[in-house]
């Protein structure tokens, strides 16, 4: 696992939802007991929350909705870290 600045791992976010390309987004913080992943499929856009909240929420991939829910999400689980490891 790699350890980012969280500017750059909201930025990593943005960027793999803009573009909609199948992929996953795991982010964790620095004592790994929180976590947000991102899965995106050709169909849907699935965002799983563990740590303050523990949810799983799925969303259509034309729809805008995924990108608020999603910076949402990482407001929540990150609130005072600087740092976050990006995981696979």
């Amino acid at each position: 696992m790699k350890c980012i600045p969280l500017k750059q791992a909201t930025t990593l976010m943005k960027q793999m939802l803009k573009t909609s390309r199948p992929g996953r987004l795991v982010l964790l913080t620095r004592k790994k007991d929180r976590s947000v992943t991102l899965t995106i499929t050709q169909q849907r856009v699935t965002l799983v929350e563990q740590g303050y909240r523990n949810v799983t929420t799925t969303y259509p991939v034309t729809v805008g909705t995924a990108k608020h829910a999603a910076q949402a999400a990482f407001k929540r689980e990150f609130p005072r870290s600087h740092q976050v490891y990006v995981g696979e």
